[in-house]
């Protein structure tokens, strides 16, 4: 198991026992609104999506984090990454992903766990370049991934369905050796 930890944070694998908290999160469409695709429409569904999240996790196929308050433990988000491949100079992390709950939104928390999830990728985990992406109009995502040193590297107009409708995508990137430049 792995937990990383930050000033307000624990961000740790999860448990089975997250499923009510996890379920919470999911089914807020109109919060999960730009990752529409992993809503949870039941308890069932989403008690699937978590135990396929400790499987990855199980199996170093990703690194997925429950992002918990520290003290009290409350699950108020995710954040992490998928390991689709490794090169010879290290893994790929893509996408990297995360969401929290609407009544955490703004507080700086999720910047906050981007930022050790990085540290921990790139400093121990021997990932050499991550990647992430969002809907162009999702602002703050894009303020997340300035933030915590990715760059913009592609603007795909018309890139994924959104609302019944093609919508344009960005992504965004960061190396080992660029992160390490700005710590």
């Amino acid at each position: 198991m792995i937990t990383l930890e930050t000033e307000r944070l624990i961000l740790r694998d999860y448990k089975e026992s997250d499923l009510p908290d996890y379920h919470r999160i999911l089914s807020d469409e109109k919060n999960m609104y730009y990752l529409y695709d992993i809503v949870t429409h039941s308890l069932e569904d989403a008690r699937k999506s978590l135990l396929d999240a400790i499987a990855v996790n199980a199996a170093a196929k990703a690194r997925r984090f429950a992002v918990t308050l520290k003290g009290c433990g409350t699950l108020i988000g995710a954040a992490g990454y998928e390991i689709p491949w490794t090169t010879p100079l290290g893994k790929i992390a893509d996408p990297m992903g995360w969401f929290i709950r609407a009544e955490y939104q703004n507080k700086g928390y999720i910047t906050e766990a981007v930022k050790r999830i990085l540290d921990f990728a790139f400093m121990q985990d021997n990932c050499v370049r991550v990647v992430t992406g969002c809907f162009k109009d999702n602002l703050p995502t894009q303020k997340v991934m300035a933030k915590t040193g990715f760059r913009k590297e592609a603007d795909k107009p018309a890139a994924m369905f959104l609302d019944g409708k093609m919508r344009d995508r960005l992504e965004f990137a960061i190396n080992r050796d660029e992160y390490k430049q700005k710590i």
